[in-house]
């Protein structure tokens, strides 16, 4: 049942970024669907985290949808900016992270910042990025679980 699950989860997985890849490619691209796709990241880092908390605070401030909106929309989104978000989404998730976790996650960072080095287009860093992102966190998410389960047992 185990190995289902995980072919099924796989499956579902890779559909999703072959359709990111196919809205963000298209002319012009998706972008209300980045949009959602960012805010879905801000919100899955903050989930754990207190309303109102200085860190919580900092990543709703850190990750401003309305202006990430207007930078992807009008072209403004360059190599430095997604540098920035990159790093701002990364180093956050390693603070809430598991160190056990770190090594991993440092190399999926890596991935998104070599594939902008080495100057892929908007139309391939933006699913790499998504992909990554939601790994890293949905590993976040998986050890908060198992914290959680732990506890209440």
């Amino acid at each position: 049942m185990d190995a289902l699950h995980k072919q099924i989860q796989d499956t579902y997985k890779q559909a999703w970024y072959d359709l990111l890849r196919e809205k963000v490619a298209s002319e012009p691209p998706d972008f209300d669907w980045i949009v959602n796709l960012y805010k879905e990241i801000r919100e899955k880092l903050t989930y754990f985290l207190k309303k109102g908390s200085r860190f919580r605070v900092e990543i709703e401030e850190g990750m401003d949808v309305e202006i990430f909106d207007q930078m992807i929309r009008h072209g403004a989104f360059k190599g430095p900016e997604f540098e920035a978000l990159v790093t701002f989404v990364f180093d956050k998730s390693l603070k809430l992270g598991s160190a056990g976790r770190d090594k991993d996650t440092n190399a999926l960072r890596k991935e998104v910042i070599d594939a902008l080095y080495n100057g892929a287009p908007f139309s391939e860093l933006v699913p790499v990025f998504f992909k990554n992102a939601n790994i890293v966190i949905d590993w976040l998410h998986e050890d908060f679980s198992n914290i959680k389960k732990n506890l209440e047992h």
